[in-house]
């Protein structure tokens, strides 16, 4: 459910090809601009179905037998005793109250999930397990005349599912409560979630922020509660049945058994009731709420045109450690009209109800206080809609889906879970598993370490450190600046101390938990601001500056200075890190599994830590399931911690790394706080730019020098500017040590550069294009960096954006119909609280390892067998990008063989020494060109066989080179002749061997009320040379964006302020789905371009879209924007990067949110969490 890199365009594709095809969206007509675009871009047409193995049913895998005869016979009780957990599985509701008085503690399970996370995640122990499975009473569904009885185990879908035909039969006033329901059950969790959690499981879990509970509060519906003594109640569920200890009230000897969801009722037109369910979560759907409500009201008509409020209940979760009521508020609504006069009471008494702590769990303090509000008036005007018998008819256009879903090598292993990734390799024998003693201070001295009780747990075979290392504990990417096992003192939260080896994962982990740290904690520097404060920055600043910036501010009519802060981003790729390391029964030779995306620094950090030569270590690596520079060189500690510890037991020891681990301990993208000054004249000319950006670095160094390098050379990368100063500056904290994602520095870069164009747009009250287009590069311009453009395709990108998008027309429709800023006085006009805005953004991406020359070099090894067939290898790692797809296409294109005949086995140190990282977008460029090299050579090998057999198929043509005794083993070798070094100081060198070049328009539509958006349409038109897969190429381009989406509007990072990381899992830490992307998501590919500085002029595509996302960014900021201009308020607001939901409500600054009271902080009260 969370591939944010593959667009989710091809999920959905894939999903809808078995549809039924009469009905199947998929099988519409494009529209003229679709099939306009589809002949001049490229065949959609990804495979010939024609060709297909017709289907037979016959030769399908059938049901076990045995269990469909299982299945038939009535269930029977069971029990099943482990060395830790009995699991008890009754038929009856008898034999279940029976089993709860044998065993008071134990825990019902239905759908196990939260025993489950906390059994893993939290070490929560449960001896005793009963399964509500097999019980009929429980899993009954009964309709009544007053509502429906839920037995506590029926699943959520299947609820659904009953509720819907409900709803289809019966009127629309009885059922309203049951649509509250329906609509909360879309959003809850995911479908494999819905298919076995229960109401009763929320309700026993008694989360604040569970959908489920608030809604059942808010409808009043009733509970039955059976003891183990024989006795029954029934309540009516409300806050005080949940206590701020996430408990519910159950005694230990009662079982729920029974929910009753009500009808609503409308009597003779004088009597109604209403309902609603509101949340707002980080994102649309699988995620838990920030808040929510379940509303209900019941209405007697006063007289004629009134109505009268007769019975309120507003709950509301997500406000404080358990689901609270609005009491007084409720009360005081009770015998009050239902008009106008009643809102702004409300709102004050609602936020009287509902106080929140300046240190409240999950922060967002004043935004949570706003939604409360907005939800109520949100009802509010839901119910005089619904009086007024006036229903809104909203506008959802189906998604749009350009291109049909990527094909390349591994597409099918990969979809039917037939490809091997590295913790598919089969357990070796005698092998053990190692579990990460982690730091639980973010700057801390070590004072002792008790290993006692863990060496101790049964199956554990050691405790592996700095001391058991034979080599150098320091390792690094620039120099090497940190230990691979903490020694004396830890510098943030999550850094190795040690490594378990146990006989298997779980007992490694359980004896992790047993070891005593003993520490003394020193102060911290957390953030950005934080650094500033205490100069703590590693190295001197890069600098770069032209022209003169002082006559530049001088001669300027405006100067605008503000300051932009852009938080960080995690990886969150597939596939969690993992290494196995063998070792070897002589000479010391070590073979590792391990996934990365360079071998050779794996390699070189292993050997470094053992005192061996890099030529005992094999490192190979087949797949990976995403890196996103995650996998690229922080992986090679890990390999080392465990080759350590391999090589002092002597056995086989495999690590996965957790998600949560993973999280905390890897490091991200680095979080970036731009100081800027800029100073335009009245027609939006620029004259001056003065840019400070500071990017916290974490503990250490790695890769952050280079990082802001690339930042600073892609600041106003598309834009022509004359006076220019630009700062960039690596802060050290204690945070983790933040490294290279997906981008390397160029989001944050372009991120600045659109916001402060648009700013310069509106002040002068220039429309955006205008002002874009009035600095757009052109052919010859010399850039900041004295770099000559050449072959600059960024006008003819943009203008083609501008004819494929319809741009003017929609901007038309908008109210943007001339220079000034008139932003969406069409939509104000219609709606108060729905929003539209609109962005435009270029990016020009450098592809190159600037001042890293030294990479720009690749293998290839291509060896054919006397049967033709033919098997290449290379220094790449396939990331799930296509690497391996293009490579095979270039050796199909070169030799004339088909790609049947080719093969490719896996990435190994072995066969391609020192390999470049797979990163930088520059992957296929080399590892192309040396796969290019290979086949040329081959077939100058073969042009005198093919001389003397001029009509020989492939096969018969390699069968005589081989009895002509010619080499059919060839190796390819590719130097990139474009030096990529360039030096700051004298501004001379090459920064860059080209650009690829892009641009995309974004709308979206905002729920002011919520600061929820939609993101209804983006065009994007990329530059990619000649493509060599436009098919992979365009995934790319999807992919590249959605993660640019998490980046810009949804993914934060929090910490507490002791430093420890809140965000570590998909439970807190949220990605695009496939809700978040656009609904129109239109991709087109630039043609007639050519590109001779890569093979067979292609270019780089992996990182250059992800920074167009930014236009979803600055289409939030227009639709705020026009928020704010409606109601008279000033145009500069902070607005800082991610745009969340909280950042967009609290910058439309209502009227609700000015009735809100300011949160007091009390004395040594901490906010909860913080940015670092």
């Amino acid at each position: 459910n969370l591939c944010r890199c593959t667009g989710y365009r091809p999920i959905l594709e894939g999903c809808k090809t078995f549809c039924n095809k009469k009905n199947c969206c998929s099988k519409v007509e494009l529209d003229e601009f679709n099939q306009e675009l589809d002949k001049d871009i490229v065949s959609t047409e990804l495979y010939d179905s024609s060709k297909f193995t017709p289907y037979d049913p016959s030769q399908e895998l059938i049901f076990p037998p045995e269990l469909l005869i299982l299945g038939k016979q009535p269930p029977s009780s069971f029990t099943i005793s482990g060395s830790k957990v009995t699991w008890i599985s009754p038929t009856s509701l008898d034999q279940l109250i029976s089993t709860k008085q044998n065993f008071p503690h134990s825990k019902l399970v239905a759908g196990h999930l939260e025993i489950g996370i906390n059994t893993k995640y939290h070490g929560v122990s449960n001896s005793v397990l009963i399964s509500t499975a097999n019980i009929k009473e429980l899993n009954d569904i009964t309709e009544t005349t007053d509502g429906i009885s839920v037995g506590a185990a029926v699943s959520i879908a299947r609820l659904k599912q009953e509720l819907e035909a409900i709803i289809q039969r019966l009127p629309e006033h009885r059922t309203r409560i049951f649509s509250g329901f329906v609509e909360i059950f879309k959003r809850f969790g995911c479908c494999q979630v819905r298919n076995v959690a229960s109401l009763a499981g929320n309700i026993v879990t008694a989360r604040s922020t569970s959908d489920l509970c608030t809604v059942l509060v808010g409808a009043k519906c009733q509970l039955i509660i059976k003891s183990s003594q024989g006795s029954e109640r029934q309540i009516i569920i409300d806050d005080t049945f949940f206590s701020p200890d996430g408990k519910c009230g159950l005694n230990s000897d009662e079982i729920l058994t029974t929910i009753i969801i009500p009808f609503s009722k409308e009597l003779l037109k004088l009597l109604q009731q209403n309902f609603m369910a509101p949340n707002q979560s980080h994102r649309r759907d699988n995620s838990f709420a920030i808040v929510n409500a379940g509303l209900r009201i019941a209405l007697e008509r006063s007289n004629v045109d009134n109505w009268a409020v007769k019975d309120c209940t507003l709950a509301y979760g997500g406000m404080g450690p358990k689901i609270l009521i609005a009491k007084r508020t409720s009360l005081a609504l009770i015998g009050k009209e239902w008009k106008n006069d009643i809102i702004e009471d409300s709102i004050a008494s609602i936020g009287e109800d509902l106080p929140l702590e300046y240190s409240a769990t999950g922060g967002a303090v004043e935004y949570r206080k706003a939604l409360a509000a907005s939800f109520f008036f949100k009802f509010f005007m839901k119910v005089q809609s619904d009086l007024s018998k006036e229903k809104v008819n909203p506008d959802q256009p189906s998604t749009d889906d350009l291109r049909r879903p990527i094909v390349h090598l591994a597409g099918l292993q990969q979809t039917t879970g037939e490809a091997q990734y590295t913790l598919d390799i089969p357990e070796y024998r005698n092998e053990l598993h190692a579990s990460i003693l982690q730091s639980k201070r973010a700057h801390a001295i070590i004072k002792s370490i008790n290993c006692d009780d863990a060496i101790n747990l049964p199956g554990v075979h050691g405790y592996v450190s700095a001391e058991d290392v034979p080599g150098s504990n320091r390792f690094g990417h620039l120099m090497p600046e940190e230990d691979i096992f903490s020694t004396e003192k830890v510098t943030s939260h999550g850094q190795m101390i040690g490594l378990i080896v146990a006989e298997t994962k779980e007992i490694a982990d359980a004896a992790v938990r047993l070891i005593k740290i003993e520490y003394e904690d020193l102060p911290a520097i957390l953030t950005i601001k934080d650094a500033i404060k205490a100069e703590s920055f590693f190295s001197k600043p890069i600098h770069l500056a032209g022209g003169n910036i002082e006559e530049g501010f001088a001669s300027s009519d405006h100067i605008i200075e503000d300051e932009l802060y852009m938080g960080g981003q995690e990886h969150f790729y597939m596939e969690n890190q993992a290494v196995i390391v063998v070792p070897k029964a002589e000479a010391m030779e070590l073979e590792i599994s391990v996934t990365t995306q360079s071998l050779r620094e794996t390699q070189f950090a292993v050997a470094k830590a053992l005192g061996i030569p890099s030529n005992r270590i094999t490192c190979h690596v087949k797949r990976l399931g995403g890196g996103f520079g995650g996998k690229k060189n922080r992986i090679s500690s890990l390999s080392a911690a465990v080759a350590v510890a391999a090589r002092k037991l002597r056995r086989p020891i495999r690590l996965l790394v957790d998600r949560h681990v993973d999280m905390a301990i890897k490091g991200s993208r680095a979080p970036y706080l731009t100081k800027y000054k800029v100073g335009f004249n009245n027609d939006g000319k620029l004259n001056a730019l003065q840019i400070k950006m500071y990017c916290n670095s974490g503990y250490s160094m790695d890769l952050s020098p280079v990082i802001m390098s690339f930042s600073m050379i892609r600041l106003f990368g598309s834009y022509a500017v004359e006076n220019f100063d630009y700062t960039g500056i690596s802060c050290k904290t204690n945070i983790n040590s933040t490294t290279a994602f997906r981008g390397y520095g160029t989001p944050q870069a372009v991120l600045i550069t659109e916001k402060i164009m648009t700013e310069v747009a509106n002040r002068c009250g220039v429309s955006q294009r205008k002002i874009r287009e009035s600095c757009l590069h052109a052919e010859g311009y010399i850039s900041s960096f004295n770099q000559k453009l050449e072959n600059c395709q960024i006008r003819n990108v943009w203008n083609e954006l501008i004819q494929r998008s319809d741009y003017e027309n929609r901007k038309l429709k908008l109210g943007n119909d001339d220079d000034n800023y008139t932003s969406n006085m069409l939509v104000i006009r219609n709606n108060r609280f729905k929003k539209r805005g609109m962005a435009i953004v270029p990016c020009s991406h450098g592809i190159g390892y600037t001042g890293t020359e030294f990479l720009d070099q690749a293998g290839a090894l291509i060896q054919v067998y006397i049967d033709g067939s033919l098997l290449l290898s290379h220094g790449g790692v396939e990331l799930g990008q296509g690497l391996h797809t293009k490579l095979i296409q270039i050796c199909t294109h070169i030799l004339g063989i088909p790609k049947e005949k080719i093969h490719l086995i896996e990435s190994n140190s072995a066969i391609i020494p020192n390999a470049t990282q797979t990163s930088n977008s520059s992957a296929t460029d080399l590892y192309g060109a040396a796969t290019k090299d290979a086949c040329e050579k081959l077939n100058e090998r073969l042009t005198p066989i093919r001389a003397m057999m001029p009509n020989a198929t492939w096969e018969e043509l390699i069968n005589a080179a081989y009895f002509n005794r010619v080499s059919l083993s060839v190796a390819g070798y590719f130097v990139d002749p474009i030096a990529t070094v360039f030096n700051f100081e004298t501004k001379t060198g090459i920064a860059i061997k080209y650009y690829t070049y892009g641009a995309a328009v974004s709308e979206v539509e905002v729920d002011t009320l919520t600061g929820e958006h939609q993101n209804l349409r983006t065009d994007i038109v990329m530059d990619v040379g000649r493509s060599l897969n436009p098919a992979i190429d365009i995934g790319q381009v999807e992919g590249a964006f959605v993660q640019g989406l998490g980046l810009y509007t949804l993914e934060q990072q929090y910490y507490t302020p002791e430093g420890i990381p809140l965000m570590t899992g998909p439970e807190n830490y949220k990605i695009p789905t496939a809700s978040d992307i656009p609904r129109e998501f239109r991709i087109a590919l630039l043609r007639n371009s050519e590109n001779n500085k890569a093979v067979l002029s292609s270019k780089g595509i992996g990182e250059p879209p992800l920074s167009l996302a930014s236009s979803i960014f600055l289409a939030l900021y227009d639709a705020v924007m026009a928020c704010r201009l409606e109601k008279n308020l000033s145009g500069s607001f902070k607005f800082d990067s991610p745009a969340t939901p909280e950042s967009v409500r609290m910058a439309c600054a209502d009227e609700i949110i000015e009735k809100i009271k300011n949160t007091d902080q009390k004395e040594g009260e901490n906010e909860w969490g913080i940015r670092c």
